[in-house]
């Protein structure tokens, strides 16, 4: 196996001396890039170091743990490891568990690339891993970007395996005899990776025994051809910002508009994986119509005097205030008050039971925020919660949510939290909302 060739041409090795970042679980892919780039390093003067992230998620998340960090204390390679709950992010964030560990992982990198000063960062997707994602990308109906794949490089992020076999992994492991863990949930079919891997691929390959290679380069080609496609949008975007004259977009090619949009929303760093064409579709609408949208990842969209402009729905968000009894905080053209009784007319009120000691306080919503409302099925998100009750995108970021020890526990016209819903005769604090005054 010599990946020289394909990391010379993606650019993908450091300066003399610079540094390597490897992501490494301990499963055969990552263990092999790790080897292979430590054994590279001698030869093309770099260095390299292990990053490993413990997700928490297995009974032996600690066995992948020690064999990497044995692996690298063996060979004097700097080892780094990270702790993360996925399962209760996944909860908090609303995401699938799958997301939520991407995330996590990617984050994880980069917070440790910067602490260590690395050049690169590398994982290892290889050529299997492409032509899986360049499959579930189609039957999601992805555009071209979709089906370019896995890009080589990202930005720090190369992956020196993307051209590289499964069945050439496999050798490599053999002839340096390196040891590696087996993740048990790669056999998991509730997942659709693994059932794509498991079920679907041995009888592509009865089809065509090169199918990995083939979608693999087929995912170059479209690749290639979707950059000088983004290209060509670029040049009709302002320099900076995330604003467009609403003509500009209209005017454009059909091809070119969803890529305008896309662009727009990479400057504007909320994440675009959630972005579908649904969502571009409605941002061309709105750039005829005017008005306002709401987007993923705390995004929105609004379109006045003929300009769109892309912006963080929490750009405006009042930072935490803590209510003390009896001192009216202002909040729009009112005040929200902690008070023991009611004395005068307000226009909305909150119940609440706390424990002694705990601090109550008053904040706009943030995309984590959940509530499990008495007699639901489970928790939700507050931007559900809002959606059932009709709240629209441009109020939800003036409705006051009232918290505990600052986590969400009730909001006005939407609901209390089963856990500070007072029982009978149970001893409750009431918060007011007095919207005029």
């Amino acid at each position: 196996m010599d990946l020289t060739g394909w990391m010379a041409q993606w650019n993908m090795f450091p300066p003399p001396g610079g540094l390597i970042l490897c992501a490494v679980s301990g499963g055969r892919d990552s263990m092999c890039l790790l080897h292979y780039l430590h054994q590279l390093s001698r030869e093309r003067d770099f260095r390299v170091a292990a990053a490993h992230l413990n997700h928490g998620m297995r009974q032996t998340a600690e066995r992948d743990e020690g064999l990497v960090r044995s692996f690298c204390a063996e060979r004097e390679i700097p080892f780094y490891v990270g702790y993360e709950k996925v399962y209760d992010r996944a909860r908090e964030w609303d995401l699938s568990v799958e997301e939520t560990g991407r995330r996590l992982r990617y984050a994880f990198l980069a917070r440790t690339a910067e602490e260590t000063g690395a050049d690169r960062i590398a994982t290892a997707h290889h050529m299997g891993d492409q032509a899986e994602t360049v499959l579930l990308n189609l039957l999601r109906g992805t555009g071209p970007e979709g089906l370019g794949g896995i890009p080589p490089v990202r930005g720090k992020l190369i992956r020196p395996l993307l051209n590289t076999s499964r069945q050439e992994i496999e050798e490599y492991l053999d002839q340096w005899n390196v040891d590696y863990v087996e993740d048990e949930t790669n056999m998991d079919l509730t997942y659709a990776r693994n059932r794509l891997r498991l079920e679907i691929w041995p009888e592509l390959e009865r089809i065509n025994g090169a199918a990995r290679e083939n979608i693999a380069r087929a995912a170059r080609i479209l690749r290639r051809e979707n950059t000088y496609l983004n290209e060509l949008a670029a040049q009709r975007l302002p320099a900076e910002g995330t604003s467009i004259p609403c003509r500009e977009l209209t005017s454009a090619p059909e091809v070119l508009r969803p890529r305008m949009l896309r662009l727009l929303i990479d400057r504007l760093r909320c994440g675009k994986k959630d972005f579908g064409e649904s969502h571009l579709s409605a941002l061309e609408r709105l750039a005829e119509s005017g008005g306002m949208l709401d987007l993923p990842g705390g995004a929105r969209a609004v379109c006045r005097g003929g300009v769109l402009t892309l912006e963080r729905a929490d750009r405006d968000a009042r930072p935490e205030t803590v209510l003390q009894s009896e001192l009216p905080v202002r909040w729009e053209q009112g005040t929200i008050c902690l008070q023991s009784d009611l004395r005068s007319r307000v226009d909305e009120v909150i119940r609440l039971s706390v424990g002694a000691g705990q601090t109550i306080s008053v904040r706009t919503w943030r995309s984590g925020d959940r509530l499990t409302l008495p007699g639901s099925r489970g928790s939700r998100s507050l931007k559900r919660l809002f959606a059932d009750v009709g709240i629209d995108p441009a109020r939800r970021e003036k409705m006051p949510v009232i918290c505990v020890d600052g986590q969400a526990a009730a909001v006005f016209r939407v609901g209390t939290d089963q856990r500070f819903t007072p029982g009978k005769n149970e001893k409750q604090v009431i918060i007011t909302w007095k919207k005029r005054t």
